[in-house]
């Protein structure tokens, strides 16, 4: 289960650089559900976005100018998900979980983007995901044995540990590994979504 106390004690505890690592790890993972021919049927342009916002990200963690600025990400975002200060209505069906991977981008651009408030967006991220992966988890139509939140939060603390002490930029090399750690989750969440968009495919 989530464990609200260590999670935010430990993002409290890193850096505006670290956190904004961890922010992108769990985006590396949720991301994975934006990589189907579905994705931009249900939401136009998702899969671009999703694309260049982890390239940004990864981009920043290692030192490298980004192709995109933030700016234009943020004209991107608000284009799907509607102003900052408007309620948002979230569709129905399978876009739902679309929408989710979009504004778990925007929170962690804006985390790199926004060092002073950087531990409120990257709590903000950690919950989004662990919601997501318990989402895919509990998903009623396509029972499933995986215990995906657990794996998740998991992975979150094994994150905020592997970031510590690093400090700005990293190494591509560096990078590299802290991704490959997320790989295997990753691609469980992959495989779960198949299972999940598979079932609605069949719907009447």
């Amino acid at each position: 289960m989530f464990d609200d106390d260590l999670v935010r004690d430990s993002v409290e505890r890193a850096d505006a650089f670290q956190r904004a690592l961890v922010a992108t790890l769990c985006l590396n993972r949720a991301a994975v559900l934006a990589a189907t021919d579905r994705a931009d049927r249900e939401v136009a342009g998702l899969c671009r976005l999703t694309d260049d916002s982890l390239e940004y990200c990864r981009a920043r963690a290692v030192g490298a100018p980004p192709r995109i600025g933030p700016e234009l990400l943020a004209t991107r975002f608000r284009d799907i998900l509607g102003p900052d200060d408007l309620p948002f209505e979230e569709p129905d069906g399978v876009a739902a979980w679309y929408i989710d991977v979009v504004s778990i981008a925007d929170y962690v651009v804006r985390t790199w983007n926004e060092p002073d408030a950087g531990d409120s967006r990257c709590f903000d991220v950690l919950v989004a995901c662990y919601s997501l992966a318990g989402m895919l988890q509990d998903d009623p139509r396509t029972p499933s044995s995986w215990e995906l939140a657990e794996l998740e939060t998991a992975r979150q603390i094994s994150d905020l540990r592997a970031v510590d002490g690093l400090a700005e930029p990293i190494g591509p090399d560096r990078l590299g590994a802290l991704l490959a750690a997320s790989q295997p989750l990753r691609e469980a969440y992959a495989r779960r979504f198949q299972d999940v968009l598979g079932e609605r495919e069949v719907e009447p």
